[in-house]
């Protein structure tokens, strides 16, 4: 099952698709992110053109903004309906699972 999904935040998203482990790395206590499916895809923020342009070293180049949210496509072997809330519906994705 392939989901795209949307999270109002960086911390939103990890909290949702990875367990957090605490482990020990030269003594020292790290926190570690364990996926919590097959396989994540993290994109975070996604630009798309504004339509304007702008000019850089010289070069016209166009102008992006963020588009709002922090995004991730998620891959698993199974359904996962804790994610429903989470699923956007998207015509043409930023990035698919080849």
């Amino acid at each position: 099952m392939d989901y795209f999904l949307k999270f109002t935040s960086k911390t939103a998203a990890e909290n949702v698709l990875f367990a957090k482990d605490t482990i020990l790395v030269d003594g020292v206590a790290e926190t570690a992110l364990r996926p919590k499916y097959t396989a994540i895809d993290v994109i975070g923020t996604i630009y798309k053109p504004t339509g304007n342009f702008t000019t850089v070293d010289e070069v016209r180049v166009p102008e992006m903004a963020a588009v709002a949210g922090y995004h991730a496509n998620v891959r698993h072997n199974e359904e996962a309906p804790e994610l429903d809330s989470y699923v956007i519906q998207v015509a043409t994705p930023a990035r698919v699972w080849a």
